[in-house]
């Protein structure tokens, strides 16, 4: 089973309702063993150590969850109440916040890069500059697959909101009717300095096309969709 704050959030609070009648029930344990003088039932023993077993247990999972997360966890016996589990857990919760954000990240700038690398050039199968600028997107994909969720590269941000020099390329090909003649001016003056001029004319003159609009490829790199995404895999 995934663990999650959620989830041990609600363990807490049943275990906190098993507490607090335990708690109930040790006060007229006390006055009883108080006068006349007795013994506390075995079973409520007995339920005593089965939830201090549960604790523990809700204990360690919370702190492998944390870690996980890297979350810098107290020692064990810091955490012996349900009050301070609850505080790691709240910690958790805005790490796996933070997570899913850059797991989102990671994801829509994938989506750009890989539809770069699936671009084509209409005459010329093995365009050095497109060849060029893909291998670039490779590494780059390479790079933000191999990183940990804390710690994208910047680049990674930039894609998945689309103000990127890989975007803007994107942008010139796919939207090049739509995009205002400001909006344009600066795509292409963002593509040609990252790239080179001949890939921004190329992509100014409706030479470059998502590789499956094209219908053919060479056998030096320009694959359908599926072969680049394996590539990159």
């Amino acid at each position: 089973m995934t663990l999650s704050s959620n989830a041990l959030s609600q363990e807490i609070a049943v275990l906190a309702d098993v507490f607090s009648d335990l708690g109930d029930r040790l006060l007229r344990a006390a006055r009883e063993l108080h006068k006349p003088g007795t013994p506390p039932d075995q079973t409520l023993i007995e339920e005593i150590e089965v939830s201090r077993q549960d604790l523990e247990s809700l204990r360690d999972r919370s702190r492998q969850l944390a870690e996980s997360l890297h979350i810098e966890c107290p020692p064990p016996e810091a955490l012996n109440s349900l009050h301070s589990l609850a505080a790691l857990l709240d910690d958790v919760a805005e790490a796996e916040i933070r997570q899913s954000r850059s797991d989102e990240i990671r994801r829509r700038s994938h989506a750009v890069l890989q539809r770069v690398l699936v671009l084509a050039h209409t005459s010329d199968p093995d365009h050095v500059a497109l060849r060029e600028c893909q291998n670039l997107a490779r590494g780059l994909h390479q790079q933000i697959a191999d990183s940990p969720w804390i710690s994208l590269p910047s680049e990674a941000e930039r894609l998945a909101e689309g103000d990127h020099a890989f975007a803007h390329l994107l942008s010139l090909v796919e939207d090049r009717d739509e995009l205002g003649d400001d909006v344009w001016a600066a795509h292409h003056e963002a593509v040609s300095s990252a790239f080179g001029k001949t890939l921004a004319a190329a992509a100014a003159r409706s030479r470059l096309v998502i590789g499956q609009e094209h219908g053919q490829h060479s056998e030096n790199g320009h694959h359908s969709a599926d072969h680049a995404m394996a590539a990159v895999s």
